[in-house]
């Protein structure tokens, strides 16, 4: 009899569902995925083959009381429950705890996934920090450090709604706009961290947490932050690796995979943020490719009780570049998605929108056009092969859309 293993989903998500899915359909797994948009991954099983889960349930996947009456009321046996959303971490962590199953502790997770929280944490802890406050609509915005700030969402994602204030107009305006959309969520704003970004891939076993690497980031111009480019195992990534597992480790950053962002300061890494699931917008299809094939059934293997691989690591180089929309506007051009690879390097384009789409500018991680990726097991030179591949790209946002 197989083994099952509940995948609780939010929204659809590559990462999910032509990754975590496919693996483990291809471990021999009875997979169980929970979500609380069932139709659309429904239609999703129906028109592509390659996500192909055994049972589609449905309930809300935001309460993990929920999480817990669904599988016992379907009678399920759970030999893992694993999620890859921001959103889910502590309620999936919680179901799993409950079953007696591996699973990541949640106090850990709702800290890390509460940026407010998080700043607690790192002040408690006597962790390098920036100063910070919360706003809410019912209270002015008043702290005592300098602007810069950057303003965002207590619990936000993919960059959405982060900008940068240079002065008490610019967010007043931030907070007004903000609070028209979303008039109960409460604002963080932090003093302004001036240097470059990198991220710290790491996973765990509950006894062991291994840095598997990182990328040096590029990001847009102020006063957005969309992530623009990025290089695996840069300068950075490498020389501040060990301090920033260090940081983790007092967080209280174990068990499972966990992507973390950091700002190099003068000072040295000051966290950014903590995304207690794998990266995103594209790498952890990279990260795949660079292990041998070995990222998403590594992550899963940790949830069924496996200890991790001592000799898992990931080697090589690895370019990404996001062609990001400079407009809302109505998407025109012809470039497809596809694999190339010459030799030992593998060229991906994958495109986002579609042709004929009209398009609204979000000035964050949603705007992209597409993302490109080249990587080399065996580290060889990449930028000219992006770049031919970055002058190839015709895909535009035109004719703007004004509300």
């Amino acid at each position: 009899m197989k083994s099952t293993i509940i995948i609780v989903s939010h929204v659809v998500n590559d990462a999910v569902t032509h990754g975590f899915v496919p693996t483990a359909k291809a471990m021999g797994l009875h997979v169980v995925l929970i979500t609380d948009h069932k139709l659309n991954h429904l239609k999703l099983s129906s028109d592509d083959e390659r996500f192909n889960p055994d049972e589609i349930l449905e309930c809300d996947v935001f309460n993990p009381l929920e999480l817990i009456e669904i599988i016992t009321e379907k009678n399920l046996a759970p030999h893992a429950v694993f999620s890859n959303s921001d959103h889910l971490q502590t309620s999936t962590a919680i179901c799993a705890q409950f079953f007696g199953l591996p699973a990541k502790d949640w106090n850990v997770t709702i800290k890390a996934k509460n940026k407010y929280l998080t700043r607690q944490v790192l002040n408690e802890k006597s962790l390098p920090n920036t100063r910070s406050v919360l706003l809410s609509r019912e209270s002015a915005p008043v702290f005592d450090f300098d602007f810069p700030v950057v303003a965002k969402p207590k619990e936000g994602v993919a960059s959405l709604d982060v900008q940068r204030c240079d002065s008490a107009a610019e967010l007043d305006n931030y907070c007004d706009t903000f609070w028209q959309r979303h008039p109960t969520t409460p604002i963080l704003v932090e003093a302004f961290l001036q240097g470059p970004l990198i991220t710290v891939e790491t996973i765990g076993d509950g006894d062991h947490l291994v840095a598997l690497g990182g990328f040096d980031v590029e990001l847009s111009a102020p006063p957005y932050f969309i992530e623009t480019a990025a290089s695996w195992n840069g300068v950075n990534s490498v020389h501040y690796r060990d301090e920033c597992i260090r940081q983790l480790q007092e967080f209280g950053v174990g068990f499972g995979v966990c992507h973390s962002e950091f700002i190099i300061t003068d000072s040295g890494p000051v966290l950014v943020e903590i995304n207690y699931r794998s990266i995103g917008d594209g790498r952890e299809f990279l990260l795949d490719n660079l292990s041998g094939g070995n990222w998403f059934n590594t992550i899963l293997s940790l949830h069924l009780g496996h200890k991790l691989d001592p000799t898992f690591r990931i080697d090589g180089s690895a370019l990404v570049h996001y062609v990001v929309a400079k407009q809302s506007g109505l998407i025109e051009g012809s470039s497809t998605s596809f694999i190339h690879q010459e030799g030992d390097i593998v060229i991906q384009q994958q495109v986002l929108k579609k042709v004929g789409e009209t398009f609204q500018q979000s000035f964050s991680n949603k705007d992209y056009l597409a993302r490109i990726s080249v990587v080399s097991p065996s580290g060889q030179t990449l930028e000219p092969a992006l770049q031919q591949a970055i002058s190839r790209f015709n895909l535009t946002a035109t004719n703007e859309v004004t509300a």
